[in-house]
């Protein structure tokens, strides 16, 4: 047995409840995000500075040799999306196998844990034209929209990626935003819909559970600080549709969102870190994503996602190399490594989201274990027709919405 199928039987021995796959066919439900709008800069927090730099050693002067893979790899991520051992401190194997073939360091931060907070970060190097000490990035689709658009990214060389070129799911190909498939390449997919203590809450399906004032849950329910997450559940659950839209329906759905707030229902407006309190029990009942609840069944196995009754939302993450990155090349390698199917299995095993890759699912099924193979079958990490039906993908902006939207967004969450 090879180390990947080692390590994929030991995770999911220890999962064998969550029921998780990759996802090797996702039908149509990400193959119009419509035009994207023109970039609004998120307000600045500030600059940061990435990790530490090892210069790359320069390219070989033969036009026909490669270059040599970089000693370091600065790579910014968000929280429980790659595969973890079961050490002291864990580690990934697919970095340390990835270390292992070309002798590069990777410095993996879990940076990301809000869009909006991470382009804060990035914007003042990237406006002065200075590298943002990070080589590869991970951002949702429509802020990775926003980033390209500004320029701020640099083209992936897809002489460098042949796994990326053949194993790329047809359905992310060719975007408005991204024609030539050489901007970005998808992560991880997934959806947003409710997480919840079952044991505190009891079994919910309705969205209506956010704004009902229950002992059991008020004032330990959290909405999401992706506004697109959380205005798009809500309107959901006023029966509008997230792909349609208007301000009118916005507005609406800010006023409704501000009701649980003053009700004293929710408490907060969190980003990935809302996991922490959900363990610990602080909190109880929110809008969360699917693979960070699957995630955290394993340190609370009373805790459940459900794609409410109203629908859910989903949403790509992608990996983007920011302009002027040190280590473009690696990157690239970076990128072509995880588009192995082998990995990418290995990956979406660990992560419980929906795997972009070809030959990701069927090399899950593949496995010798059944518990591995029967992870294949799962409708939330593999969505049949009757699961892509439930779900929705919010609207692409004009300049003038996403300004409005984002600035009553704001106001809501008491910024």
């Amino acid at each position: 047995m090879s180390q990947r199928d080692s390590f994929l039987d030991r995770r999911i021995t220890r999962r064998t409840m969550l029921q998780g796959t990759a996802l090797a066919g996702v039908g149509a439900f990400l193959a119009a995000c419509g035009t994207p709008p023109a970039a609004t800069p998120a307000p600045t927090t500030g600059p940061t500075t990435g990790p530490s730099e090892t210069p790359a050693p320069s390219a070989s002067a033969a036009p026909t040799e490669k270059p040599t893979p970089s000693a370091v790899l600065n790579f910014a991520n968000w929280p429980l999306y790659i595969d973890q051992d079961e050490g002291t401190p864990p580690k990934s194997p697919t970095l340390e196998q990835f270390t292992a073939k070309y002798g590069t360091k990777v410095n993996y931060v879990e940076a990301v844990n809000d869009n909006d907070q991470f382009f804060g970060t990035i914007q003042p190097p990237l406006q002065a034209g200075q590298d943002t000490g990070w080589d590869l990035m991970v951002l949702t689709d429509w802020m990775a929209i926003r980033v390209i658009r500004l320029g701020w990214v640099e083209t992936i060389d897809t002489a460098n990626t042949p796994n990326f070129v053949a194993n790329l799911q047809d359905v992310y190909k060719n975007q408005p935003w991204d024609p030539q498939t050489n901007l970005r390449a998808p992560w991880q997919s997934g959806m947003t819909g409710l997480g919840f203590d079952e044991a505190v809450t009891g079994a919910l399906t309705t969205l209506k559970a956010l704004w009902t004032d229950d002992a059991r849950w008020k004032g330990r329910v959290w909405f999401l600080t992706e506004m697109r997450d959380t205005v798009g559940l809500a309107l959901l659950e006023m029966g509008k549709k997230p792909e349609e839209v208007t301000e009118a329906d916005a507005t609406a759905a800010f006023a409704e969102i501000k009701k649980a707030v003053d009700a004293g229902i929710v408490r907060s407006f969190l980003g990935n870190d809302y996991k922490e309190s959900l363990v610990k029990g602080d909190l109880v009942l929110g809008t969360a994503w699917s693979g960070d609840i699957i995630q955290a069944q394993l340190e609370k196995d009373t805790l459940r996602f459900a794609i409410p009754s109203e629908g859910g939302m989903i949403w790509t993450d992608n990996m983007l190399i920011p302009k002027g990155a040190q280590h473009k090349y690696t990157a690239e390698l970076m990128i072509d490594w995880v588009y192995d199917p082998k990995i990418a299995a290995q990956i979406a095993a660990y992560v419980q989201y929906v795997s972009p890759v070809k030959g990701a699912k069927e090399a899950i099924a593949a496995n010798s274990d059944p518990a591995v193979a029967d992870l294949a079958k799962n409708p939330l990490m593999f969505p049949d027709d009757a699961t892509l039906a439930e779900l929705h993908i919010f609207k692409a902006l004009t300049e003038a919405e996403e300004t409005s939207f984002n600035d009553q967004f704001s106001t809501v969450m008491g910024n």
